[in-house]
């Protein structure tokens, strides 16, 4: 029974093959939403208030794009690191996933950026300060909740107490 759990492990290949294509689909996606941003205020010329608006939440929009290819990105390597293999992928310090809750904090973290960078967009492209309101308060209680969990819900790293 025990070889058969230590093998189940290797079933987590998927997701971190599933993780890495969402991670290249995505920054394709995003390049390719550059390149046609750009080649439709290029084609179409114009240069108003207006456009500048839309290509501010177009650029937003992508930079969303790029931190959920970060969130697949790091949920791939972590789950790599953490139960296939213990060989590591170099990464900036920041970034290093030495357990589970490491993986849960950087998730966590390029998460809440995200929701500001949604919110961004939703600001730019917002004409209604009410609804404006309701959608900002909705993503501070989620950042809020999230923080809950990170400082509370986690558990303790073993790893950062031995380090202390």
């Amino acid at each position: 029974m025990t070889r058969i759990l230590a093998a189940c492990r290797y079933l987590l290949v998927v997701p971190v093959i599933g993780c890495v294509i969402l991670t290249f689909g995505t920054v394709i996606m995003g390049i390719v939403r550059i390149f046609s941003s750009f080649t439709k205020i290029a084609l179409e010329g114009d240069y108003s208030a207006k456009a500048a608006k839309s290509l501010a939440l177009a650029v937003i929009e992508t930079i969303d794009l790029f931190l959920v290819a970060t969130v697949a990105y790091i949920t791939a390597v972590g789950l790599r690191r953490l139960f296939i293999s213990n060989v590591r992928i170099k990464l900036p310090t920041p970034l290093e996933i030495n357990s589970l809750k490491d993986l849960e904090d950087k998730i966590i973290g390029v998460v809440v950026a995200a929701l500001a960078v949604a919110f961004l967009g939703q600001a730019t492209g917002s004409d209604e300060p009410a609804a404006l309101l309701n959608y900002g308060g909705g993503i501070a209680l989620v950042i809020a909740a999230l923080a809950f969990f990170i400082s509370y819900g986690g558990g303790k790293d073993k790893d950062s107490d031995n380090a202390k």
